[in-house]
């Protein structure tokens, strides 16, 4: 081989090698940048877990782990520190704190860790290097990357303090609970307490109006009964006031008849407000559902409390309570109701309209008010309107009256009755001598078709009579021209055939007997009248009236016409169809004195006890009693025992009605008299009205909760 073959070999052997050198030289760069890409990696790597390591040591909470065996395999600085230990006496070791005295051991177990979410957390105390301490720890469950479980993480943080408040607030909590209980038992047993002196005062009060007296002890009379009401108020919104302060207010739903709530608000405030000579009035759209669902006593309160006020704030004119439909029933089934309490009173400025509806605050400030009050009725009104999910706002201006307006939204039960015109055709004059009460009775006309006009005086009357007869003219007993019947027959001397239609108010019922013919006490009126209406007149008695006599040719009040017949003056006239024996449990001498002078005024025998044992005695020696009127609180056997021992009796003495007479006033009171076997709950002071309608209610039923004979089938038969 030559020397250039030679040459060649060598120079291709020496370019083989130069191009290894650079390849080992570019992976040797490589392996150069991936050596400290590395340590790069390694040096963050260990700056994390530095971190993480600081922050485990110091954020102040136990974190330990543990493997399927309990055993520790890492434990925190805080750990080591918190159970004294160091970590070579825990790594390997079974966590096991020691516990105070009753505290069940739980950081043992693993159960509930295999199901979602994985975790669970409980409070428990353990024994620390600084005493028993609370701990909130939470366990949760490591799991490889096929789900399997390989260790348990515990959290552990201390909540001491945190504990140390709960017990704290949960010990002021106990002590107010207390001390509300405390305030309601004070409240409730002085209410009883001064409700039971109130009815004497009260009760002898009305018994001394009744009788014959001067001007001067008629006075002086009126004006203790008025003191006793306006106190009895006072007591009322008290007691009121502090159950809604206490959050004891429940609202119950159940159907009712807005409109006879309406009407009832009324007749109930209507002697107040006649006793002032003004007019009350309640009226009612067409279009309200005739029955709603909701809490009818407690939008009764808040009516009587805006009605009372607007009558107590009103020197002239009157009070008109009305409702109307705003919109629905929507999709809930629900209607928007507005009912509106509008007087003409004394109004209010804009500087008291924000403040009105705060506690003991009211529209007459000042050392120099003339209306006295405790300025919660607003208050609770608004507290139970905004309970029922609805508003309450007023309107007023000095001098111009007031209006207050609530809106609450009520489940319709059945809607309003199809509309009818049952007076299309008719024509109808009203003697508008009280301006708010000719205006609604006219609407209350026109709403059924009439053809109303409203005169003022006996001149207007007798130009409208000549331009135009009218089928039907309403007037007042008494108007600001004479006798409502010497108007009459000045109208019939136009219009023989014109039917006439008097008002009376409650107190004129000493006048019935002279109104009234005397063979049929209750529906026979003299020629000059053919129907009567008492206020505050309710709409179905006046549209009733108007379509008997619109039917007949001169309605003569015969007993073919029962509809025309007020049942609130027939109750006036004749409350009882037969005398009854009652017998009256009751321990103060002069409440029982009250009583049996109410009850022997109206025909009544009455035989008194004063205690349980002594109406057992009572019931022993004769059978005769037709109900039982029962104090509750007695010396001896008290009224619950005592309903609880006639009820036990093995024969129709058992069945007596039994009448709750109590000086406790509680919502919750009544419910308890039921519970115990009552029949019915009267609160002291006992009204007169009160105690009459409850008798006639009672006077042909026997209670349902006594004893119950076997017919001879051997089938029981219900006595009630």
């Amino acid at each position: 081989m030559g020397f250039a073959a030679v040459l060649l070999l060598g120079l291709e052997a020496w370019r083989r090698a130069a191009a290894r050198a650079r390849v080992l030289a570019r992976e040797t760069d490589r392996v150069h940048t991936v050596v400290e890409t590395l340590r790069d990696e390694n040096w963050h790597l260990a700056e994390r877990e530095e971190r993480f390591r600081d922050l485990v040591r110091t954020q102040g909470d136990v974190v330990l782990r543990r493997d399927l065996l309990g055993r520790i395999t890492y434990a925190n600085e805080v750990f080591c520190q918190t159970f004294g230990k160091t970590p070579a006496d825990v790594l390997g070791a079974a966590f096991a704190p020691e516990l105070p005295e009753g505290e069940r051991p739980r950081l043992a177990s693993f159960a509930g860790l295999h199901l979602p979410p994985y975790r669970i957390q409980f409070d428990q105390r353990v024994v620390t290097v600084h005493g028993p301490r609370w701990f909130v720890w939470e366990e949760f469950a490591l799991r490889d990357d096929e789900g399997k479980l390989r260790e348990i993480q515990t959290v552990g943080r201390d909540i001491t303090e945190r504990k140390a408040v709960e017990e704290r607030l949960a010990e002021a909590l106990d002590e107010a609970q207390a001390a509300n209980r405390a305030k309601s038992q004070f409240l409730a047993a002085m209410s009883h307490e001064i409700r039971t002196p109130m009815n004497g005062v009260l009760g002898m009060t009305n018994l001394l109006l009744d009788t014959k007296l001067t001007p001067a002890q008629r006075s002086y009379a009126e004006a203790v009964k008025r003191s006793g009401e306006a106190l009895l108020s006072i007591i009322n919104d008290i007691l009121d006031y502090s159950k809604i302060e206490a959050g004891k207010v429940h609202l119950e739903e159940a159907p009712f008849d807005l409109r006879a709530t309406l009407e009832g608000v009324c007749e109930l405030l209507s002697p107040r407000a006649f006793e002032k000579g003004l007019e009350i009035i309640s009226e009612a759209e067409p279009q309200i559902p005739t029955r709603l669902m909701g809490d009818e006593t407690r939008i009764r309160q808040v009516l009587i409390n805006l009605v009372g006020n607007a009558i107590k704030f009103t020197e002239r004119g009157g009070v008109l309570l009305r409702a109307r439909l705003e919109s629905g029933p929507g999709a809930e089934e629900k209607a928007q109701i507005v009912i509106e309490v509008e007087d003409t009173g004394i109004g209010m400025d804009e500087s008291v309209l924000e403040l009105i509806f705060e506690e003991f605050q009211q529209g007459d400030q000042g050392h120099a008010r003339r209306y006295e009050g405790t300025g919660l009725g607003l208050a609770i009104s608004r507290h139970l309107v905004t309970a029922m999910d609805g508003t309450i706002e007023v309107e007023s201006r000095p001098g111009a009256g007031s209006l207050f307006r609530v809106s609450i939204a009520l489940r319709v039960v059945e809607s309003a009755a199809q509309s009818r015109d049952p007076l299309s055709g008719v024509s109808i004059v009203i003697f508008d001598d009280h301006p708010i009460l000719g205006s609604s009775l006219a609407r209350m006309a026109r709403a059924a078709g009439a053809d109303v006009r409203l005169v003022r005086n006996a001149g207007e009357l007798l130009d409208a009579l000549k331009a135009q007869p009218a089928d039907i003219l309403i007037c007042p007993i008494d108007t600001a021209e004479g006798p409502g019947a010497e108007l009459v027959a000045r109208a019939r001397g136009l219009a023989p055939d014109l039917g006439a239609i008097v008002m009376l108010r409650p107190q004129d019922r000493d006048r019935l007997p002279g109104l009234i013919a005397q063979d049929d006490a209750l529906s026979v009126f003299p020629s000059m009248f053919d129907a009567y209406l008492v206020r505050p007149v309710r709409a179905s008695s006046l549209l009733t009236r108007l379509e008997v006599l619109a039917k007949s040719e001169r309605y003569v009040g015969s007993a073919d016409a029962e509809p025309d017949i007020d049942e609130r003056v027939a109750e006036i006239v004749a409350p009882f169809r037969r005398p009854l024996n009652i017998l009256v449990v009751e321990d103060n001498d002069i409440n029982a004195l009250l009583a049996r002078t109410l009850l022997e005024r109206d025909g009544h025998s009455v035989i008194l006890a004063r205690n349980g044992e002594e109406a057992l005695a009572s019931l022993e020696r004769r059978d005769a009693f037709d109900l039982v009127l029962m104090d509750l609180h007695m010396p001896g056997m008290d009224g619950f025992e005592a309903t609880r021992r006639i009820r036990a009796l093995a024969d129709e003495r058992s069945n007596l009605p039994i009448i709750a007479l109590t000086a406790n006033a509680m919502a919750e009171d009544r419910q308890t008299c039921l519970a115990a076997g009552m029949d019915d709950y009267l609160s002291k002071p006992i009204m007169p009205d009160a105690l009459a309608r409850s008798l006639a209610f009672w006077s042909s039923r026997r209670s349902a909760l006594g004893y119950v004979p076997q017919d001879t089938t051997g089938e029981r038969t219900n006595l009630a």
